[in-house]
């Protein structure tokens, strides 16, 4: 499914379940709370590019709600997920990253939540170039060359951060 046909769908499910995402609204703020089996029954298209790209469709998702009106800056959480995507931490592997999985523990650490840095855009003194470098690492990574020749010395106009938290899960 292309994004704005995630749109579109998500928009017609949130028309039919205005009733549920106004309970869910009122009861959390601006959290809404969205039942799996709700979701799949109403669109098997949506539930399925749900589990396979979770953050994207999660994003997606959000604005198309925002769009509706029924709430400002929403955060979407899916619940009751099918027993066939709960994997036992042990069992995690490489192919279930990017996938939205199941897991049931117990929280034993739990950092303090810090900003974080995802993306930042420099400008390049010499020719007035932006370049933009994801930042993937713990490390703050300038670019290492621009496409004038120059190396280094870039200015900082702007970093995305985002809220990010470190758990060990048992």
């Amino acid at each position: 499914m292309k994004p704005e046909e995630i749109a579109r769908e998500s928009k017609k499910f949130f028309n039919f379940y205005k009733k549920k995402v106004g309970e869910s609204i009122r009861k959390s703020g601006s959290v809404v709370l969205i039942d799996f089996s709700d979701l799949s029954s109403f669109s098997h298209n949506l539930s399925d590019i749900l589990i396979d790209k979770p953050e994207e469709t999660l994003g997606i998702i959000e604005t198309s709600l925002e769009e509706t009106g029924l709430v400002k800056n929403p955060r979407i959480r899916i619940t009751n997920l099918p027993e066939e995507y709960k994997i036992k931490i042990r069992d995690i592997r490489a192919k279930h990253l990017g996938k939205m999985i199941f897991i049931e523990g117990i929280v034993r650490q739990a950092s303090d939540v810090r900003p974080q840095v995802v993306s930042a855009r420099f400008e390049c003194p010499s020719c007035g170039t932006i370049i933009s470098v994801l930042q993937l690492e713990k490390k703050f990574k300038e670019p290492s060359r621009c496409s004038c020749g120059r190396k280094g010395f870039f200015k900082l106009i702007n970093k995305q951060m985002v809220d990010a938290q470190r758990i060990v899960v048992e």
